[in-house]
């Protein structure tokens, strides 16, 4: 296992000049049997270094390599999805067969530390056998069944609710509160109305945000 920090390259922005990662970087990169990729969330996505990286690195045929993303979203635990979901299109475009994605906030970090164990023995076992995709129908079949890849920002926020209903420091009267707040609109959008649900959503959020 080698742990790579970009920080540590001198990674530049896509361009006609320079179009391609640090070459020391890349060769890591294709003699990897499996690969963890990790960034923090800027603005509900990546941050630019990640991004950069993402947009020069030589995979060389990574098709079928197992891959983790996981995004670790501070503040307001916002983008924590969103930007999952930035790694795995990423992991799509390079063929690397991506296992359960990690989205971490400040509110479920403990249990996100658990989780990354089981999904660390789970890629080690994918990466002793390695699994190409035949084509591009089989790699879209693949990452639409993937956890997450369906959610919108409502979808997040619902996410992060139930994290804060776990970890909020709010007094119970609150939180009961926004667990109806929470139970109205999953009862809405069940009911194909989830336009409708935004504002109790939003409400059970703010409620227990600290």
């Amino acid at each position: 296992m080698e742990i790579v920090y970009l920080v540590d390259y001198d990674i530049k922005p896509w361009s006609d000049e320079s179009m391609r990662a640090p070459e020391d970087l890349n060769r890591i990169l294709r003699n990897s049997d499996a690969y963890v990729l990790g960034a923090p969330v800027y603005y509900l996505d990546v941050n630019g270094l990640t991004k950069d990286f993402m947009d020069t690195a030589d995979f060389g045929d990574a098709n079928g390599k197992p891959g983790l993303g996981i995004s670790m979203a501070g503040g307001t635990g916002k983008g924590l999805i969103l930007a999952v979901k930035s790694i795995y299109y990423f992991f799509f475009c390079k063929g690397i067969r991506g296992i359960k994605p990690l989205p971490v906030s400040r509110f479920n970090y403990d249990e996100a530390l658990v989780e990354a164990r089981k999904l660390g023995s789970e890629l080690v076992e994918m990466a002793r056998e390695r699994r190409p995709f035949r084509d591009l129908r089989e790699r879209v079949e693949y990452y639409s069944r993937l956890e997450y890849m369906e959610f919108d920002m409502v979808d997040e926020l619902l996410l992060l609710v139930q994290q804060l209903l776990r970890s909020s420091p709010r007094s119970c009267e609150v939180k009961d509160k926004a667990k109806q707040c929470y139970e109205t609109a999953v009862g809405l959008i069940k009911r194909g109305r989830k336009a409708e649900a935004i504002e109790h959503v939003v409400k059970a959020y703010e409620l227990l945000y600290y």
